[in-house]
C-alpha cells in the first residue's frame, strides 16, 4: 500500500513496484485527515487481508522564528508530522489487535532528541512522536506480538528541505552528512523484520544526542550560530508556505 497526497507521484512509484513484481495499491491520502487514513487501512485489509507493518513516514518542514511564522503554517507542521502518525496508529492498531500482531513504525528524527532554532515546529513534532511512541509501548504491554518502533534518522537527502516552508527570508541549505533515502528504507525494513524499541541512525546522530545530553547549556549557547551557518546560505528568499498545504514538484 502506498499513500501520499500526490496521485501522480504515487502512480509512478506503484508502476515501479509492479515492474519489480509487487502487488501494489496506491491511494492519494492526506495523513492530516483522520477519516482518510482510516479508509486507507480499511482498503489495505480489503485488498490484502491483513496489515503486517504500518510505517508513519509523512513529514513537512518549516524554517523561521516562531514570531515570524504564520500560525496556520506552524499548526500544519504539527498536524502532518504528529497527528498524521497518531491517525496512522489509530487506524492500524485495531487491526493488529484483531489479528494478534503487527509492527507500527513511527518516524521521528535526531531532532526528536536535540533542539535547534528556526525549526521549532518540526523539532516539537518529532519530540512528540518519540513521547507518543513510548506511551503506546506502555499501553500495548499486554500484547507481546504488537511492536512500536521509533526510528530517529540524522539528516536525510530528500526534497523535504527544498520544498519546506520558509519564513526566514534566507536561502536554505541541505544539512551536511545527509543519509540516502535508500539507507533509511533499509533501516525501516530491518526494524519491520526485527522490531527494536528505538533506533538512531547513525553515528553522527548518536554523537549529537550525546552532546545535547551531556552539556545542555553549552548546546543552547553554540547551536544558534552553528545552525545558522549550516542551514542558511547568503542569499535572500521570498516567504513561501512550500508544500505544507499542497504537494510541490518544482524540483
Amino acid at each position: 500500500m502506498l499513500a501520499a497526497r500526490s496521485a501522480s507521484a504515487l502512480e509512478d512509484v506503484r508502476s515501479d513496484c509492479a515492474a519489480r513484481g509487487a502487488d501494489a495499491l496506491a491511494i492519494a491520502t492526506d495523513v492530516g485527515d483522520e477519516a482518510a487514513v482510516a479508509e486507507l487501512a480499511r482498503r489495505a485489509v480489503e485488498q490484502f487481508g491483513r496489515i503486517d507493518v504500518w510505517v508513519n513516514n509523512a513529514g513537512v518542514m518549516l524554517y523561521g522564528r516562531l514570531e515570524d511564522t504564520p500560525s496556520a503554517a506552524y499548526r500544519r507542521v504539527i498536524e502532518t508530522n504528529l497527528f498524521g502518525q497518531i491517525h496512522g496508529a489509530r487506524a492500524a492498531l485495531p487491526h493488529f489487535r484483531r489479528q494478534g500482531g503487527g509492527v507500527l513504525i513511527n518516524m521521528s528524527s535526531v531532532w526528536g532528541r536535540v533542539s535547534s532554532p528556526h525549526v521549532s515546529a518540526y523539532v516539537t513534532s518529532k519530540f512528540a512522536v518519540r513521547a507518543f511512541s513510548e506511551c503506546l509501548r506502555q499501553e500495548l504491554s499486554d500484547a507481546d506480538d504488537i511492536h512500536v518502533v521509533t526510528i530517529l534518522p540524522q539528516a536525510v537527502d530528500t526534497p523535504m528541505w527544498r520544498r519546506a516552508a520558509n519564513f526566514s527570508g534566507r536561502e536554505l541549505r541541505r544539512l551536511p552528512l545527509a543519509r540516502s533515502p535508500e539507507e533509511i528504507a533499509k533501516r525501516i525494513i530491518w526494524c519491520a523484520e526485527d522490531p527494536r524499541r528505538e533506533v538512531t541512525d547513525r553515528r553522527a546522530g548518536r554523537l549529537l544526542e550525546l552532546a545535547h545530553t551531556v552539556a545542555p547549556p553549552l548546546w543552547e549557547a553554540v547551536t544558534p550560530r552553528l545552525f545558522g551557518r549550516l542551514a542558511f546560505g547568503d542569499g535572500r528568499r521570498d516567504e513561501t508556505s512550500g508544500n505544507l498545504f499542497d504537494p510541490v514538484h518544482h524540483d
